[in-house]
């Protein structure tokens, strides 16, 4: 009968309520209710909402991290109110030119450990940046277990400094030292220089086999997403606001961004482990 009432409504805006329900043998209540269960789940959209304003790049997993509720029910709503994150194709990393390079004597030692503490792995990269005819260099250095930057550079050159003094940077900031040092094989990897920092240090040495960036898939991942969250540089009104953009997006990766293999930002996570 109340659907009925409702309809009736609906068709005929104009029709006074009141007489509506008398002639029904209803209370006018009765037409206004809501189970309280829509009204969460319209609270929740809303919220959801919000967060997708925020973070456009959360998908189901990210959003049941973020709000603690089950993933199904988030995704639920999600496709129910056409809620869509932002996602790039995956794509297999490939560096064919590092075949042209010669044997490295230096032994990929990280995949035979198991990665359970901190400063047990670093990982450390590089990668190419434009802004309109500028081109620069990020280098970073990672944690593999807490998958924090340690530390990172930027330059524009391509030369061994740069990641020289993003590892150097990382070991004073955290005042110790990795147990294993891993990295590809690029000739800033292959340096004098850099074997006699690790030595200083008394690290160990690993490093990814020949044209194989999925072994050093931490860093290769976190540079994929890193282009793709920051989007085109060029937007910028200047060069020194597509730097702050990259310094700010990597502090948003270390404090904020939840990462899926954690359910929490690295900053979290890490504080969790004191």
């Amino acid at each position: 009968m109340v659907i009925f009432a409702k309809e009736i409504k609906k068709k005929n805006k104009s029709m006074n309520m009141v007489l509506l329900c008398r002639s029904l043998e209803l209370s006018r209540s009765t037409l206004y209710y809501k189970r309280k269960a829509d009204v969460w789940e319209y609270m929740l959209k809303t919220r959801i909402e919000l967060q997708h304003v925020l973070d456009p790049y959360y998908w189901q997993r990210r959003m049941a991290a973020h709000f603690w509720i089950d993933i199904k029910t988030i995704t639920r709503i999600m496709q129910k109110y056409c809620i869509y994150a932002r996602v790039r194709t995956k794509r297999r990393f490939t560096k064919p030119w590092d075949k042209n390079l010669p044997h490295m004597w230096v032994k990929n030692i990280k995949k035979d450990v198991t990665i359970d503490e901190l400063h047990q792995v670093w990982s450390s990269d590089f990668t190419h940046l434009y802004y309109k005819w500028i081109e620069f260099y990020l280098a970073t250095v990672l944690d593999e277990y807490s998958k924090k930057i340690v530390w990172y550079a930027l330059s524009s050159h391509h030369e061994k400094e740069i990641v020289l003094s993003a590892l150097e940077q990382a070991v004073e900031k955290e005042n110790t030292t990795p147990k294993i040092q891993h990295s590809d094989q690029w000739s800033e990897y292959r340096s004098h220089e850099y074997f006699s920092l690790l030595s200083r240090y008394n690290v160990s040495v690993s490093m990814s086999r020949k044209a194989s960036p999925w072994e050093n898939w931490a860093q290769e991942s976190f540079y994929w997403k890193l282009k793709f969250e920051l989007g085109d540089l060029n937007r910028y009104s200047s060069f020194e606001e597509a730097l702050e953009a990259i310094h700010l997006h990597i502090y948003y990766y270390n404090n904020e961004r939840i990462h899926t293999a954690l359910n929490m930002s690295p900053q979290q996570f890490i504080d969790q482990q004191k």
